[in-house]
């Protein structure tokens, strides 16, 4: 039972603008070791950001940059297993950090405790970490990154415990649950945006046959609403696609997730909702299990698939 947990918090949407990271290390099934680090991005904090988690532009002044701080979290994770809540997040940031400075990845293998516990745990209405921490009774004070690893520590813990294995390869095996191999650094192509109209995107087809059944969005209905910055939304709903999701241009009651542009969800925060945005917070509180999901979390779940 050795793994270490991570979890990492950002200043903005840019997934190398690490402002503070949070590491637990496991051994023998218990927590042997914990660091945390506010990290100084050299970016700047946005609004978003800074209402999640809290932290400032001011309060990372004489903090490590992700450079300085890397050699002491290379060690600790450097041919271990890695876990972390929703990992393909976490594998982005570090992936987009380490690629600043032209650093390769150490060898490693990574697995999400939001996968594992769907498994563990099927009958919970979702499985976001403070769900899972509070069905648990793990204490969470969420989005601080060290009580946010902590918690996926504990989570990977309790599954083991619960399913009678040792390792976190034999739990992810059992349950057929992914262990990825170490993340790429190799620099790849940014995504170009056009200025072409968006395209009917409901007759959209995938463009492969080979699908992830276990991605979050196979099967997915999902509807879009504001103007995304990263790319059109044709593009967008073809990435969907792509995952197996059935994309369409008006919320009912099949819709799964309401993915909302930077500018919109800005604007959303501040209390300004286009009709989508009310028309599913009304379906929220009837019960019906619709999420909205911001555009750099669709981005990197499309990306980074699950």
């Amino acid at each position: 039972m050795d793994f270490i947990a991570i979890d990492f918090e950002t200043a903005n949407s840019l997934r190398s603008s690490v402002c503070s990271v949070g590491i637990v290390q496991v051994k023998n099934g218990k927590i042997y070791k914990e660091i945390h680090s506010l990290i100084n991005p050299l970016s700047e904090f946005h609004y978003y950001n800074t209402k999640i988690h809290g932290i400032t532009e001011y309060m990372v002044h004489g903090a490590p940059t992700f450079e300085e701080f890397w050699p002491d979290m290379k060690n600790l994770i450097k041919d271990q297993v890695v876990v972390a809540h929703n990992a393909s997040f976490d594998m982005g940031v570090l992936q987009e950090s380490l690629r600043q400075f032209h650093e390769p990845s150490p060898n490693f293998e990574y697995g999400c405790s939001y996968r594992i516990a769907k498994k563990v745990w099927p009958q919970l209405y979702n499985h976001k970490l403070s769900t899972v921490a509070n069905y648990l009774g793990i204490s969470l004070r969420h989005h601080d990154a060290l009580e946010d690893a902590r918690a996926a520590a504990i989570i990977t813990i309790e599954a083991m415990q619960k399913t009678k294995t040792n390792t976190v390869q034999q739990l992810a095996k059992l349950h057929n649950v992914k262990i990825n191999p170490s993340i790429q650094t190799k620099k790849q192509p940014s995504s170009q945006r056009n200025g072409k109209a968006d395209l009917t995107i409901e007759y959209l087809k995938p463009e492969s046959t080979e699908l992830n059944s276990k991605h979050p969005f196979y099967g997915a209905q999902i509807v879009f609403t504001g103007r995304m910055l990263a790319m059109t939304r044709s593009k967008a709903a073809q990435l969907a696609v792509n995952c197996g999701a059935v994309c369409k241009g008006t919320v009912d009651h099949q819709t799964n997730y309401l993915v909302v542009g930077d500018n919109d969800l800005a604007k959303y925060l501040q209390g300004i909702k286009s009709s989508k945005m009310q028309k599913v917070e009304g379906m929220i509180q009837q019960g019906l299990p619709i999420e909205i999901v911001g555009e750099q979390d669709f981005l990197r779940l499309v990306r980074y698939p699950l």
